[in-house]
C-alpha cells in the first residue's frame, strides 16, 4: 500500500507539467477548432429549426471516423513525449524504483486519456449551451438528422447515426463511447511509451499513427473480419455488432481486446524500463 502514493505523485507530477507546456496549449486550440467545427453548424440548425438539441452528440463525434481520427491523433500528440523524462523524473526515479516509476507512468497515460476524452466530451456539451436542453433521450433535433437529409442545408456535415439511436440509450452510448475510446487512446499512449523507451520519440509517433491509419485501410481495402485487429476501429459503436451476426466485432469482443492489449503492453512497459538506460530528454 505504501506504494500507492508513488503512483499518484509520479502521474500527477507529469499532469501538472501540462499548464507550462505551450503543446498542452495548442492541442486544446486544435481540439476546440475541430468541435466546433462540426458542433456549430448542429446549434445554428437547432436554432433555425426551433428545436433545442439534447447533450448526447460526443457518441456521434467518437463515431465518425473523420473526427475519431483527429481525437486520436491527439492521443499522439500529448504522448510524443514519451517516456516523460524531464529533468526531474531521475530524482523519482531514483526514490520510487524504476518498477514504481514505470507503474506511475501507466497510470499518468490512463489518468491522462481519461482527462483527454472527458475534455471532448464535456466541450461537446458546453458548445450547445445557447440552445441546449436536458433530457434522457435523443431529442427531435438528433432524431431528424439522423432520419433525413435536412441538416445538409445549414452544412451539418456530422453524421448522425440513425443506427447508434435505435440500439442504445442516450446514456449507453455516451459512456460506451467515453469507455472506448479511453481503451484505443490507453493503447495508443502505451504503444508510444515502450517504443521510445527503445527508439528516439519519432518514431513512437510514427508507429502509433499508423495504427489510426489502419482503420482507413481495413475501410477501404478488407473485410469486415479485419476490424477485429483494428484498435481505433473498434472505439467506434457502429462498427461493433451487438448481435454477433456479422464479421464484425462484437462489444465483448472488443472489451476482451483492450483489457488484454493494455494488459500486456503495461508488463512490457515495465520490463522495458528495468532493461533500458531512461535519458532525460528535452521538453517537446
Amino acid at each position: 500500500m505504501n506504494s500507492i502514493p508513488n503512483y499518484f505523485s509520479i502521474s500527477g507530477n507529469n499532469i501538472r507539467r501540462w499548464f507550462t507546456n505551450p503543446r498542452i496549449y495548442i492541442l486544446i486550440a486544435l481540439l476546440l477548432i475541430l468541435m466546433w467545427t462540426y458542433l456549430g453548424p448542429i446549434l445554428f440548425f437547432s436554432k433555425g429549426i426551433g428545436y433545442r438539441v439534447a447533450p448526447w452528440v460526443f457518441p456521434f463525434i467518437s463515431n465518425f471516423s473523420y473526427t475519431q481520427r483527429f481525437m486520436m491523433l491527439g492521443i499522439v500528440f500529448l504522448f510524443c513525449d514519451a517516456p516523460f523524462v524531464n529533468e526531474g523524473q531521475p530524482y523519482l526515479l531514483i526514490r520510487s524504483g524504476r518498477t514504481h516509476w514505470a507503474l506511475g507512468q501507466i497510470l499518468y497515460i490512463m489518468l491522462a486519456t481519461a482527462i483527454y476524452f472527458l475534455f471532448l466530451a464535456v466541450i461537446s456539451i458546453l458548445m450547445l449551451t445557447p440552445n441546449l436542453f436536458l433530457s434522457t433521450d435523443w431529442g427531435k433535433l438528433l432524431g431528424t438528422l439522423a432520419q433525413t437529409s435536412v441538416g445538409q442545408d445549414f452544412n451539418v456535415h456530422l453524421p448522425i447515426s440513425y443506427k447508434i439511436q435505435t440500439m442504445y440509450t442516450p446514456v449507453q452510448a455516451f459512456s460506451l463511447s467515453l469507455l472506448l475510446d479511453w481503451c484505443a487512446g490507453t493503447l495508443l499512449g502505451l504503444t508510444i511509451f515502450i517504443t521510445n523507451i527503445y527508439l528516439n520519440r519519432a518514431i513512437g509517433a510514427i508507429l502509433a499513427s499508423a495504427i489510426i491509419l489502419l482503420d482507413v485501410a481495413v475501410y477501404n481495402n478488407f473485410t469486415d473480419y479485419a476490424y477485429h485487429f483494428s484498435p481505433v476501429s473498434m472505439a467506434r459503436l457502429a462498427v461493433l455488432d451487438p448481435s454477433g451476426m456479422s464479421l464484425r466485432p462484437t462489444f465483448l469482443y472488443a472489451c476482451i481486446f483492450f483489457m488484454a492489449a493494455i494488459i500486456v503492453l503495461s508488463i512490457i512497459a515495465v520490463l522495458s524500463v528495468h532493461k533500458r538506460e531512461i535519458e532525460i530528454s528535452p521538453q517537446i
